[in-house]
């Protein structure tokens, strides 16, 4: 844009709409991929996914289901990357809205990008669905919503990690409580808040000083990199209780305390999600430290975003306000039934 005379408005335009077009097309060429065969989608109705399929594996399963529910259901899906950047939740949106879709759902790198997101749907008289974490308009309506509850997911591993610390007999004066947290996911502050809360409730004795946040932004290597530095900060720590938002935090620190040669045995984790459940119960150290988890079938979230689309979209029905995805507790005994491990 440069190499044009900035003097110029109407140049400024012009250059300012064809880099818009380029920047949608490259976007979908790039980040794209269809639902099915080109050939079993032609002239079906077109649904787009908006996800973060770079982040981690979690989005890919999740993707997965959306697509493989999309063949069973004959529409053309259309499955785009944001990368975790809010920027192009919006810009995606209004890409794949060129491109035809008829309804949108969108795994939010922020929920903060409500408005837009909104905005962009409103205008193409589309319905839109949230997935992962919630969307709202600048009048506070929400989208439908499909995934987790994440506080009740919070406070389903906060009772877990109270009943096992209870089992334990450690004492609290020598006792640290890692919570693994990204604070700049809200859907990871409403998990790891309810989590602290209802250990506390359940043990209003424990040394509020003694939880420590291990800062980490939802990979295993930041958690274990955060969680070392806690180590080093609290040298008189026996035992560690570990929580974080998903399995990847909790992994994190583990591997931290592990490569620290602090024993297994007295580190007690809770996971959440159960994507690394076949990592954690193939490895002696963590399928002690990290006991039990919670398990999410992203699969199952991401094929239940398509049904609603689908019933939105083709049959012009209503659907709930929220559609939350059940998370047995799993452990070594029965890992393998959900996780599905090769």
């Amino acid at each position: 844009m440069r190499v044009l005379d900035p003097s110029s408005r109407i140049t400024r335009r012009i250059a300012a709409v064809v880099g818009l077009v380029v920047a949608a097309a490259t976007a979908l060429s790039a980040c794209g991929s269809s639902g099915g065969d080109s050939g079993d989608t032609q002239g079906a109705v077109k649904l787009g996914l908006i996800t973060q399929l770079s982040v981690g594996d979690y989005f890919v399963v999740e993707a997965n289901g959306a697509k493989a529910e999309a063949k069973k259901l004959g529409v053309d899906l259309q499955v785009v990357d944001s990368g975790q950047d809010p920027q192009k939740d919006v810009t995606l949106a209004q890409s794949l809205i060129t491109g035809g879709i008829k309804g949108l759902a969108v795994v939010p790198s922020n929920t903060d990008i409500g408005p837009r997101v909104f905005r962009v749907t409103d205008q193409a008289g589309i319905p839109l669905v949230a997935s992962d974490s919630p969307l709202a308009d600048a009048s506070g309506k929400k989208a439908p919503f499909i995934g987790l509850d994440n506080t009740g997911s919070g406070e389903q591993v906060g009772k877990i990690l109270a009943s096992e610390y209870g089992k334990k007999g450690w004492s609290a004066a020598d006792t640290y409580f890692a919570v693994v947290a990204a604070p700049t996911l809200q859907v990871c502050n409403l998990r790891t808040n309810a989590e602290v809360s209802v250990f506390q409730k359940a043990n209003p004795s424990f040394p509020s000083n003694h939880v420590v946040t291990v800062p980490y932004d939802g990979t295993p290597g930041k958690a274990t990199d955060s969680m070392r530095t806690a180590i080093t900060a609290h040298p008189q720590a026996k035992h560690w209780l570990i929580t974080s938002c998903n399995d990847d935090g909790v992994v994190g620190a583990a591997k931290a305390l592990q490569g620290n040669d602090f024993p297994a045995a007295n580190v007690l984790g809770v996971g959440l999600g159960g994507d690394l459940a076949c990592q954690i119960y193939a490895d002696s150290y963590q399928q002690v430290a990290i006991p039990t988890t919670t398990y999410l079938d992203a699969g199952l979230i991401g094929a239940t975003a398509v049904k609603t689309l689908y019933t939105l979209v083709v049959k012009k029905g209503k659907v709930g306000d929220n559609v939350y995805v059940p998370t047995p507790q799993i452990d070594k005994s029965d890992y393998q039934k959900y996780a599905g491990c090769k």
